[in-house]
Order: C-alpha cells, then structure tokens, then sequence
C-alpha cells in the first residue's frame, strides 16, 4: 500500500510499517500459489484515481499505492519538493518520487508524511482507513501464522 523514503519517524510512516509492508510482499510473492488471494472490485478516490483491490484471508486491501492528492473531505493535501522543508512540516503533505510524477507516480503512488496520514480528514478513499497496527498484525499471521507476539519490534516470522 505505501512506499516510503525513510528520513526521520515522526515525519513519515515508521520503519515498522515500512518493514511490515516489504515482509508482507515478499511472503505473498514467495507463497502466492498457496495462499487464498481474490481479486476485488475496484475503489476510487477523490482525485478519480481507482484502485486494484484484494482480499487476503478476511481482509481486503488495496492492491496498488495510494496517490491521491486530496483529503477525503477534499481538502488539498499540500506537495511538497524541498527536502529540507519536508523534514520541518508539522502539517500533512505529499511528494512523488524524485519529484517526479510521471515516471514514478503511477508505480509508486505519493509518498505522504505522517501528518497527512493520521490526519482525521482521511487520505484513504470513503470507507477506507489507514490500518491499524491490529490489522497489520492480523495479516501477517495469515501469512506466516507462527508469528505470536504482535508488539515485537524486530523482525517477526520465518
């Protein structure tokens, strides 16, 4: 659902969920022909940006990156190119990678600093959410159900 660039946490979304996003990737490309997958309807955002979705044991995520540019109140979420300014924001933002939307928006999706995602307006389309830790938690185990301690902190699973 994200990809992230990592500058510092309370700007961003943690490593955690950055970790948790790249474990969850990898185990459903390394164990996909196993694993009960199935394909969804579609969900558009504000922008019209309509989105692949899947359903992954009792869940159903979004299948592609987010890239809205709007809150779901259609507020503007404000882009943001400078670095150095990124790093400062104490309001939600966005940016593309190497500010380039053409060659990697649609791959990518926007990258959003934390402001923007917790922020109570809701980046995600009308009846979505950003998931909890919970739920990060609850798919994870789907995938590998060894995992028993959902507040661990380092690498969880096999």
């Amino acid at each position: 659902m994200f990809y992230f660039t990592i500058c510092e946490t309370r700007h961003l979304i943690s490593y955690t969920m950055i970790r948790k996003f790249y474990t969850l990737l990898l185990c459903i490309f390394l164990f996909y022909p196993t694993m009960q997958l199935k394909a969804q309807e579609t969900v558009t955002d504000i922008d019209g940006n309509t989105y692949t979705t899947v359903t992954i044991g009792t869940q159903t995520w979004m299948a592609e990156n987010l890239r809205v540019t709007k809150y779901s109140n259609g507020d503007a979420i404000g882009e943001e190119q400078d670095a150095g300014t990124w790093a400062g924001l104490t309001t939600g933002a966005y940016c593309w990678y190497e500010n380039n939307y053409t060659t990697y928006g649609a791959t990518y999706g926007a990258l959003y600093n934390w402001y923007a995602v917790a922020d109570s307006r809701n980046i995600c389309p009308t009846g979505w959410h950003v998931p909890s830790d919970a739920e990060w938690f609850t798919l994870e185990n789907y995938v590998d159900p060894t995992i028993d301690n959902p507040n661990a902190t380092e690498w969880r699973g096999t």
